[in-house]
């Protein structure tokens, strides 16, 4: 490419606006049909930037006879958009239901742009995830996406849930029928699985995610595993991780093989006294099989770090 190609490719991209280029980027990405009425956007496996606009989940929609149930619509106003799009594309039925599968901002800051367009729209979470969202943690994320975006997320505003749903729980919503599954801390101590029960359909929230190593800061890990091995038993045809192609039970087998072989491993290595960077070399080698996944370099340190302390913590119970 010559000088004078490069200097016409930055002037038309500079007379791109906003919306055009959020038009530009989400237009690779469509909805991909997990069953007779599920759909899935399967987002990029890398980290919240200026490249991605933000966007790194899976939102999801269920098409039922009456209205749109959605699940985890995004992480800002922009990705809302994108899925409300995705959705005209299939039905033009109203948006009834969002459910917010925990408090991590990249899955729920787009719910205003469906309370924009659908103001009668319920959105549900567990109380924590409500309590701790409203208590700053919506702000907090908001921030955080703001600044990851370099500023592409200003204009997302806050729609927090209002609707609870807690462990054990069955819904009834739009016609169809809907499983609650929370376990102790697990990703982030505000969690919730949901079982779609007439398409045998979990959506994990990121108690699961595939192909990419999610991060633990909010997260027990020996409750993450339980959340894990719940999922599992209910041996469903379609899993939909938080992060990562939709699969069947070998996505859930896959995640629960890294956090207990992790966990595993380090209370091993300190029992024999090792400190966290000696294990590394170790650990890392006993997880070899993950270490093309996304987000393994920059997480592996961390995760053993928050493990010893974990295990440290478990001492004392």
């Amino acid at each position: 490419m010559n000088n004078f190609q490069s200097s016409l490719l930055f002037v038309v991209a500079s007379l791109l606006s906003p919306l055009a280029m959020a038009d530009a980027y989400f237009d690779r990405f469509t909805a991909d049909q997990i069953n007779d009425d599920v759909y899935v956007i399967h987002g990029p496996l890398e980290y919240p930037s200026v490249h991605n606009r933000g966007f790194m989940n899976n939102p999801a929609f269920i098409v039922t006879d009456k209205s749109v149930v959605v699940v985890d619509p995004g992480s800002t106003e922009e990705t809302g958009e994108m899925l409300l799009k995705q959705i005209a594309k299939v039905t033009d039925k109203p948006v009834s239901h969002v459910f917010n599968t925990h408090v991590h901002g990249d899955h729920w800051l787009a719910n205003d742009a469906i309370v924009q367009r659908f103001p009668e729209v319920k959105i549900i979470a567990d109380p924590r995830m409500i309590k701790k969202a409203r208590a700053g943690a919506g702000e907090t994320w908001l921030s955080r996406m703001i600044n990851l975006t370099d500023g592409i997320a200003k204009g997302t505003e806050i729609a927090y849930p209002a609707n609870e749903a807690a462990d054990g729980q069955t819904l009834e919503l739009a016609g169809r029928t809907f499983r609650i599954y929370s376990v102790g801390t697990a990703h982030s101590g505000t969690d919730i699985m949901i079982e779609y029960v007439e398409g045998e359909t979990l959506f994990t929230g990121d108690n699961v995610v595939y192909q990419r190593i999610g991060g633990m800061d909010d997260a027990s890990f020996r409750d993450t595993i339980k959340a894990v091995e719940k999922a599992r038993s209910l041996n469903l045809k379609h899993y939909v991780p938080g992060h990562g192609p939709t699969g069947g039970v070998e996505i859930v087998d896959m995640q629960h093989e890294y956090l207990d072989t992790l966990y595993q491993q380090v209370s091993a290595h300190y029992d024999e006294g090792l400190q966290d960077f000696e294990m590394k070399p170790k650990v890392e080698q006993a997880l070899a099989k993950f270490e093309d996944w996304s987000g393994f370099e920059d997480e592996l340190g961390k995760h053993i770090s928050l493990a010893i302390l974990e295990v440290e913590k478990a001492m004392f119970e």
